[in-house]
């Protein structure tokens, strides 16, 4: 089960604001017991100051031992120099009221906690003291005490009402923000913007507004990936069709032949579109990853030249392969590969039969490079900005490319970390791939 925040508010409020109430009864409960102690002290002091003022002014004293009745709820004793008692009240108990001779103590007599205060008189002759039981401090300590947790009965429950139906203000803001995102169409991904959000609230808001404009940008890259896709196949599933349609109506064997082969290579390129959509599908997506392992660009480089070769050895074109450097890079080597294949596939479908790639890997400071140069018709050089968008094919070209393979490559070199970059040749005709990858250090 879930807990709820206004619960949660509710408990940390209430249960803080008890422990406040008890924490000030408790310091109230000391200062009180310490005013009081004071108080009573300042009472056994007057109290002793006029005992010896009335036995000052006595014509005479007896020296028979007397007995008063209780003085004001405090023991009295009166002790002659020589120590016997002269004068004590009915409540004092026989044993002398503690030992020191002058000012404040306290003592236990018979289990009885006494505060005792000793004073003599002017003559020095007679020495008074007076009492009383810690029971009384107490007992009015605590009833000072009582009086403050007295309201806590009535009190509790009004502020336990007031807390909740507060805490139900303060999250209204958020209860109406939560019914705005439930009430939202899928398709309604505008931002977020209510009035009276509170600042705690504005960080949630801005991650909802900002998680909309991811959706909104995903969903509106599927509706192009999809229409796209739908527009790039149509054309050779209707040539496929079409030459399928001109084999049924053959009549001799030559021209069924060449309706079939057409069909095959149809199929080979919605084949090759086919997958580099996937490929690209895989890729596109804003949450892909690269699990960075060292890679040596050598082994991915001369793997992939090695599969290709056959192709430009019957196209008649010189595939080559220098490296003056393992290449050494942080990446994932399936990514790479991909990378490497679409590189090489394009500079060796469009270079012309008799002319030259060459795959080389340098290394210059921190960065490795990855050049492909090709002796093919090149990029002109206002189109090399827009020559990685999707489905982009040069025109006059002569070849049937899917227009993804750039557009994978740049997407692979972003999630490196790395740099995608066009050039002429140095030979004056041609173009030159470069990848900047930053180098590990052995």
């Amino acid at each position: 089960m879930r807990s709820s925040l206004r619960w949660r508010l509710f408990t940390i409020l209430a249960v803080s604001v008890l422990l406040a109430w008890i924490a000030t009864a408790f310091f109230t409960y000391l200062d009180a017991r310490r005013e009081i102690g004071a108080t009573l002290d300042a009472r056994l002091v007057k109290a002793a100051e006029q005992i010896s003022e009335h036995l000052d002014n006595a014509e005479n004293v007896s020296a028979n031992p007397q007995q008063i009745r209780d003085y004001t709820g405090t023991m009295l004793q009166v002790w002659q120099h020589d120590g016997s008692l002269l004068l004590d009240s009915s409540t004092a108990p026989k044993e002398r009221l503690g030992t020191q001779r002058e000012g404040f103590e306290s003592t236990t007599l018979k289990g009885v906690h006494y505060r005792i205060y000793s004073q003599w008189d002017k003559a020095g002759r007679l020495n008074v003291r007076v009492a009383e039981r810690y029971e009384l401090r107490d007992a009015l300590a605590e009833s000072v005490a009582s009086h403050l947790l007295h309201p806590l009965y009535f009190a509790v429950p009004a502020l336990g009402i007031l807390i909740w139906l507060s805490v139900g203000a303060g999250l209204a803001p958020l209860s109406r923000f939560t019914r705005e995102v439930k009430q939202r169409e899928p398709d309604k991904l505008e931002p977020l913007d209510l009035s009276g959000t509170p600042r705690e609230v504005m960080p949630l808001q801005d991650a909802l507004n900002a998680l909309f404009a991811r959706l909104q940008v995903s969903l509106e890259y599927e509706r192009r990936f999809t229409g796209d896709a739908a527009h790039e196949l149509r054309t050779p599933l209707a040539a496929i069709k079409t030459q399928a349609q001109v084999a049924l109506a053959a009549r001799d064997s030559e021209q069924l032949e060449h309706a079939l082969n057409r069909i095959i290579h149809g199929t080979d390129r919605a084949a090759h579109l086919i997958e580099q959509l996937l490929v690209l599908s895989r890729l596109d997506p804003e949450q892909t990853s690269v699990d960075q392992q060292p890679i040596k660009l050598y082994a991915v480089v001369n793997e992939c030249v090695a599969l290709h070769a056959p192709v430009a050895m019957r196209k008649g074109v010189d595939l080559g392969f220098e490296a003056d450097d393992d290449g050494l890079v942080l990446g994932d080597a399936a990514m790479l590969a991909i990378l490497m294949r679409n590189l090489v596939d394009n500079a060796v479908r469009y270079t012309p039969a008799g002319g030259q790639v060459d795959v080389r890997i340098k290394r210059t400071g921190n960065e490795v490079l990855l050049q492909v140069v090709d002796t093919g018709p090149g990029i002109p050089e206002e189109e090399r900005n827009v020559v990685a968008a999707r489905f982009y094919r040069l025109l006059g070209s002569g070849e049937d490319g899917s227009g993804l393979g750039l557009s994978i490559v740049e997407r692979i070199t972003k999630l490196h970390g790395a740099s995608l970059t066009f050039d002429d040749s140095d030979a004056g005709e041609g173009l030159v791939v470069i990848v900047r990858f930053g180098a590990v250090s052995v």
